[in-house]
């Protein structure tokens, strides 16, 4: 038996067949484009000759054979040209030049094919024909453009005989498996390690053509690939930031407004692996100068986008403009993240995160961080501060808008010094009008300095304007005059401490008053750096905008911002008035493990749950008298039943039990379940509301309560929460919950403190003066409100006058914060209607 089938195998000739064309219509000419050193084409055929078969051919239309036939000889395969349109013929007529039994299929548009999966799914092939006829095999779950088919090559010719359907002769596999009458075709879900049905690999158009670039710079790290990738490392790299949350850096180009910014936004694509958007009718004359710098960097022509033609291809904008106009924000799509860099616009409500490198004039300005550290600072500094000044550099940025470099340089060159002048033009062999001959002896006028930063320490005296160069300077240990080339420019010098002399102050007798102590002129407050923008930026990458979650839909119009805190945004919904958090950086892991309980909550209380089990049962039961109160006004004495969401380790339950309640609780703590289930003796479900399926875990349809206690601002998708417990409420039924307070005390008179310390999962947050009118929505009618959480030593007035909370003042206070409901926390009591 063995030896028989030892022959048959023998016998039975497979042949890998690749199909190529050159006139895709989406993107033209794919397979020939280049990738990591090489074709795509090339990528294709490498990654397949290391599937084992008798014979490898690449099978083309006869319009594409010679470009591709030469590709096919240098990489050691047979070549096949045939019909354009009719691929199955194609695949026909190379089964039977070659004597096939079996074929393996591979398209030329996929240069990130799983080999090892290939090869294993010849082995699947080959046990299951040993049983069974298979026509037909393929894996399922593959990334898009990393599998392949395999069929009976006999078969293959039966099916074209049979059908005479367009789409079977285009895509030839479909000849086999859209006929299971006839042939008995395999869908064979992928072993684990290549199941990733997700990911998109091929490439079928320009963005799939971006996202192979960067795979292989991600992967190879720019160099050549002389081997195939595993699939361990094409998973790598289509996991990597750069492929599944894509960034595209919009700098400003425009004249008049610096290259700061497009300096900074090339940088940021290079080390982030983003695109930079530099349209083609852009109006700053240093552009094209400074992508070729960037070019030599490392910056790859694919990172450099022309048009908006594919920005929904991002997950993320960033916006480097000095103030982002209308018109280009109303070309971003609603569902793209926005992170604006130093934006000088008064509304930024357009920007799901803000950040200030350079310190802004407005102490108002609300923003996610504002820090100078993020700022690239010179690695090369100075020993010490000269006692004179004998070189100096003026430069004014790649522009140089108020024409300021030449009068500063001549005020310099009277005083004795040498003097660097920084010019925005590359004709810097001509001297400027007005420059006397002596004055020229002192003055050597550059174009642009490439990493001007890392030679500022060279210098006695940096003088700029308000922006990366005067910090960078400070950071050098060089004294620093700015000039203030516009009147906000003069108000940021002096709030930050610069010297700075107006345009009509730039005059020999100006520098040289404050030339007198050039010790003076070091700002030293920004001497520090170190943290990375590029890897802020990946991690906001990652991060996730979040719509309200009582309305779940985007406005017409971005919903005002209430609070910018370094992690997260919080925004006011116009349509229900909700305060919600809009933007969270990142996903945060599950809090609610084996140790939340314990070592967790004992952090931040000072003892475990279970020690601290006592009071939190006391302040259920003041809750159970409450619901106790509404409810059993208007309902018979029967056992009423009430389902704790988020039940915990079962205080509340234990509570409502004593009172004469039935009880039932879920909770997506295991470890919490587990204590009420076998402890407390409750029924209790572990899962997330409302997903669990309550009525087959308790035999339950309608409950007489739904309580929450903590727990409503925990839920993303708080809609579908209060829809949920409506329809688990019978009539008349009580719906209570607590949830801090963004109108108390804390939110009121310590704003920011508030925000910064709300937890990462309180995805909503709840006002006294709004709860009703939300709830109303959902068929529910507010009984009462009891604030809770009354904190009167928050009072400013008692933090400044350190009351004792023995004083009458202090205890006023209270029973007024009572009165007023600026608890810091509150509880609602409702009725379903």
């Amino acid at each position: 038996m063995k030896l028989r089938d030892l022959f048959n195998r023998k016998r039975n000739k497979t042949v890998l067949i690749v199909q190529c064309r050159l006139s895709s219509t989406r993107l033209p000419g794919k397979a020939l484009l280049p990738l990591g050193g090489k074709t795509v084409l090339e990528w294709v055929l490498a990654s397949m000759k290391k599937v084992k078969a008798d014979r490898y051919y690449l099978a083309v239309d006869e319009k594409s054979c010679e470009q591709l036939a030469p590709i096919a000889f240098k990489c050691g395969w047979d070549f096949f040209a045939g019909s354009e349109t009719d691929v199955l013929d194609r695949f026909c007529n190379v089964i039977k030049m070659s004597k096939a039994d079996t074929v393996i299929r591979a398209t030329a548009d996929n240069p990130f094919l799983f080999y090892e999966a290939a090869q294993s799914l010849a082995e699947e092939y080959d046990l299951r024909n040993s049983t069974a006829n298979v026509d037909y095999i393929t894996y399922t779950g593959l990334p898009h453009g990393s599998g392949v088919e395999m069929f009976n090559a006999h078969s293959l010719l039966k099916a074209a005989s049979m059908t005479s359907l367009d789409y079977d002769h285009e895509h030839v596999g479909p000849a086999l498996y859209n006929h299971p009458d006839s042939f008995n075709s395999l869908f064979v879900r992928a072993p684990a390690r290549f199941c990733r049905p997700e990911l998109r690999s091929t490439i079928d158009t320009a963005a799939d053509y971006r996202r192979a670039l960067a795979v292989v710079q991600s992967v190879s790290k720019g160099g050549k690939c002389d081997q195939p990738y595993t699939c361990e490392q094409i998973l790598q790299g289509l996991d990597s930031y750069c492929i599944s949350s894509p960034v595209l850096f919009i700098p400003s180009v425009e004249c008049g407004r610096g290259t700061g910014h497009l300096r900074r936004c090339l940088e940021l694509a290079e080390k982030t692996i983003s695109d930079v958007y530099i349209p083609e009718n852009c109006t700053l004359a240093e552009t094209e100068e400074l992508l070729d710098e960037a070019r030599k960097n490392g910056l790859f022509e694919w990172q450099i986008v022309r048009n908006f033609d594919s920005v929904q291809d991002y997950s993320m904008v960033v916006t480097d403009m000095f103030k982002t106009p209308d018109s280009l924000l109303k070309k971003i799509p609603r569902g793209i993240k926005i992170v604006a860099l130093d934006e000088g616009r008064t509304d930024t409500s357009y920007a799901d995160f803000v950040i200030d490198v350079i310190p802004s004039a407005d102490s108002e300005r609300v923003v996610n961080i504002s820090d100078p550290s993020y700022m690239e600072l010179p690695l090369n500094r100075r020993n010490s501060v000269p006692s004179c000044v004998k070189k100096a550099i003026v430069v004014l940025g790649g522009e140089d808008p108020s024409n300021l470099t030449v009068p500063a340089a001549k005020a310099l060159a009277e005083l004795g010094i040498y003097v660097t002048a920084v010019m925005p033009s590359q004709k810097t062999s001509d001297i400027p009008d007005g420059i006397s001959s002596e004055q020229a002896g002192f003055i050597a006028f550059v174009p642009p300095v490439e990493n001007l930063r890392e030679k500022l320490f060279g210098y006695d005296l940096v003088v700029t304007h308000y922006g990366f160069t005067a910090f960078e300077a400070s950071a050098a240990g060089c004294p620093v005059i700015l000039l203030g080339t516009s009147p906000l420019h003069e108000k940021l010098a002096k709030k930050y401490s610069f010297a700075c002399l107006a345009p009509s102050s730039v005059t020999k007798e100006k520098f040289a008053s404050l030339l007198e102590n050039p010790a003076t002129l070091v700002n030293s407050a920004f001497s520090e750096g170190g943290k990375s923008l590029s890897e802020c930026i990946i991690s906001l990458s990652k991060g996730t905008r979040l719509m309200c979650p009582v309305c779940r839909s985007r406005p017409e119009h971005d919903d005002a911002v209430v609070a910018r805190v370094p992690e997260r945004t919080f925004r006011r919904c116009s349509s229900c008035g909700i305060i919600y958090m809009s933007w969270k950086p990142y996903s945060h892991p599950d809090i609610y493990g084996r140790s939340y309980f314990t070592e967790e909550y004992k952090k931040q209380y000072g003892k475990t749950y279970l020690d601290d089990f006592a009071s939190i049962k006391a302040q259920c039961v003041r809750r159970v008298s409450i619901i106790d109160f509404i409810y059993r006004r208007q309902h018979s004495s029967v056992t009423p039943v009430v389902l704790d969401v988020g039940c915990a380790m079962g205080p509340f339950l234990d509570a409502a039990n004593d009172s004469g309640w039935q009880v039932f609780g879920t909770d997506i703590s295991a470890q919490a379940v587990d204590y009420v289930q076998k402890t407390l003796n409750y029924p209790a479900v572990c899962g997330s509301f409302p997903d669990v399926d309550l009525s087959a875990e308790f035999g339950i349809e309608k409950f007489d309560a739904v309580t929450m206690w903590y727990v409503l601002e925990h839920f993303e998708n708080a809609d579908a929460v209060l829809k949920a417990v409506s329809s688990l409420l019978k009539k008349g039924g009580i719906f209570a919950f607590s949830t801090p307070s963004a109108s108390g005390i804390s939110a009121k008179f310590n704003t920011e403190e508030f925000y910064a310390s709300s937890p990462a999962d309180h995805y909503t947050l709840w006002e006294t003066g709004r709860v009703e009118q939300i709830l109303h929505r959902y068929g529910f009618k507010v009984v009462k409100i009891v604030p809770t959480g009354i904190h009167p030593e928050r009072f400013p007035c008692v933090k400044n006058k350190n009351l004792s909370d023995k004083s009458l003042k202090f205890k006023l206070l209270g029973m007024a914060a009572k009165m007023m409901r600026l608890g810091d926390t509150f509880e609602v009591y409702c009725r379903k209607i």
